[in-house]
């Protein structure tokens, strides 16, 4: 129902506008009678109705002044003349004053239900603007946040190029800042990428914008600034620089003990040169960038200022060498400790040095990788499966962000790879010394063994077939094939029918003396005398049983 008020100082007219018309079954009521314009305002102020129905001649305050009054202060009450009297100039009054409607008296009941028809229509046409309106702006309140990080992201870009527009839209956005006194500010949480390794994209937002939230208190009490999340999982923050950089340090520290306190998480900050014009604040975020990058050489934690890294005269690159014969040695035919050695002499180059185009140091990581990989194929390695199988890929090295990160990506995918090659070497020495021991185990008799022979059946070199022996038995070859002869010597000697000359060439010595003195080397006792022992316990336990 709208509501309706009723101004008119004859009693009979003014009752029988507001109680003769059925004004509900027209979406109507009466909220309001009043015998003049002041009486008017004051139920107006109270209870604004959407509807004034005015006579024009009143005592105290006629209708005209009282729709001059609303057309001031109430424009959106619709106001309808109702008068006896035809003169002109109440009609251009009524015009000059938005008057929805002028009827005269005597008015019956078909025109007030054609006119208040059309003021239902006016009023409903008004009220579905003003929802969709309230919607709007409650959907663009909603939005705001986003809209003001996308707008900055834009502005840190280069995206706007009129002072005049950047203006209108930080005092849209309420980003109160001192626009020719600026520094760009970018935080990244150390290890970013390690440390969320897993972590659901709930879980990795939330940390960052706790990053972001504490950046903006922080500054808020010290150093007016605003912080947001910049397209790079980076926290970017334009800061005023009224008061010069003084406060700027003292603030970041700050931000990194309650980061440390709240996440258990480090963060580093670069820092720009002061913007002097606001059209140039792309170059500061720029250096900020560039600066933040700097924490590779300087570690996790950092305060870098991008006038640091020009004060230093840093080149743009590090030239960087390494010897290719010596990577494919450490991974492929030594053991972990060379592998170490050699990434440590490699990436020593690089320690407490500053260099301006940091992902030089990518390059190099990433080429030992594709070296490693090349020659990994011969041995049926792919590197491309370690990396699935890690959850990991080659240009994953770019995310980390220390010198000591990088080298450990490297030094666990070349591990990794090393373990596998001695692993493979592993096995094939094991099924090698297995066919040998095979061997042996059926040829003892031949007194013709030697290392030369079982080489040749293995195709292997006699030098590496004794490596392996001593290697996977812990004996030389030599000595196996001894303590394999008397072995089986002694089960020979347990049977009397036998005789010593011919256990002697059983077991592959043509000479019984000299199976003789090498039997008592291993067992302390001659043939004979073993015979006896053996025979005599075996008698024994014999009687017993």
């Amino acid at each position: 129902m709208y509501k309706i008020l009723v101004a008119d100082d004859e009693d009979m007219i003014r009752e029988g506008i507001a109680l003769g018309v059925p004004w509900s079954e027209l979406g109507f009521e009466v909220s309001g009678q009043a015998v003049n314009g002041i009486e008017a305002i004051d139920l107006i102020k109270r209870d604004t109705p959407d509807v004034v129905i005015t006579d024009i001649r009143m005592p105290k305050m006629d209708g005209i002044e009282l729709i001059e009054y609303l057309s001031v202060n109430y424009p959106r009450v619709k106001t309808i003349i109702i008068s006896g009297y035809s003169d002109i100039e109440y009609f251009k009054s009524a015009i000059n004053n938005r008057v929805f409607e002028y009827l005269l008296k005597p008015t019956d009941y078909n025109e007030f239900e054609q006119v208040f028809k059309h003021v239902k229509d006016a009023l409903d046409e008004e009220r579905r603007k003003k929802e969709e309106y309230d919607k709007l702006k409650s959907s663009l309140i909603e939005s705001l946040p986003y809209m003001r990080e996308r707008f900055l992201n834009q502005l840190i870009k280069g995206y706007y190029t009129d002072v005049k527009q950047i203006s209108d839209k930080l005092i849209f956005y309420e980003v109160n800042l001192d626009y020719n006194e600026l520094a760009v500010i970018v935080f990244e949480i150390d290890n970013y990428f390690v440390l969320t390794n897993g972590y659901s994209e709930e879980v990795k937002e939330l940390l960052r914008l706790s990053v972001i939230l504490t950046a903006n208190n922080v500054f808020g009490e010290k150093q007016p600034g605003i912080f947001f999340s910049g397209s790079n999982d980076e926290i970017i923050g334009i800061c005023d620089l009224k008061d010069g950089y003084k406060a700027i340090v003292p603030a970041i520290n700050e931000v990194q003990k309650r980061i440390y306190e709240y996440k258990k998480v480090t963060v580093s900050a670069g820092i720009s040169d002061k913007c002097v014009d606001i059209m140039h604040i792309s170059l500061s975020y720029r250096q900020a960038i560039q600066a933040i990058k700097q924490k590779v050489f300087l570690g996790s934690e950092s305060i870098i200022f991008f006038s640091d890294i020009n004060m230093m005269d840093c080149p743009d690159y590090l030239p960087y060498l390494f010897d290719n014969e010596r990577l494919i040695n450490a991974v492929f035919y030594k053991d972990g400790q060379e592998l170490t050695s050699f990434l440590d002499d490699v990436f020593s180059q690089f320690e407490s040095k500053m260099i301006i185009k940091y992902d030089n140091i990518d390059r190099l990581c990433m080429e030992m990788l594709f070296i490693v990989a090349r020659h990994a194929v011969q041995y049926n390695i792919k590197l491309e499966e370690i990396l699935e199988a890690r959850g990991t890929a080659y240009s994953d090295v770019y995310h980390y962000d220390s010198l000591p990160a990088k080298k450990e990506y490297v030094r666990d995918i070349l591990t990794e790879v090393n373990n596998k090659i001695r692993q493979i070497r592993n096995d094939s020495a094991s099924h090698t010394i297995g066919i040998i021991k095979d061997y042996l185990d059926k040829n003892f008799s031949n007194n013709c063994i030697s290392l030369d022979l079982v080489a040749e059946k293995v195709n292997k070199n006699p030098a590496y077939v004794s490596y392996l022996f001593k290697n996977e038995t812990g004996k030389n070859f030599t000595e196996y094939v001894t303590e394999l002869r008397i072995n089986k010597a002694k089960g020979l000697l347990s049977d009397v029918r036998v005789k010593l000359y011919e256990i002697s060439a059983m077991v592959g010595y043509a000479d019984a003396s000299h199976f003789t003195k090498i039997f008592k080397k291993y067992t302390g006792l001659i043939p004979s005398e073993y015979r006896k022992m053996t025979v005599s316990t075996t008698t024994k336990t014999t009687v017993l049983s």
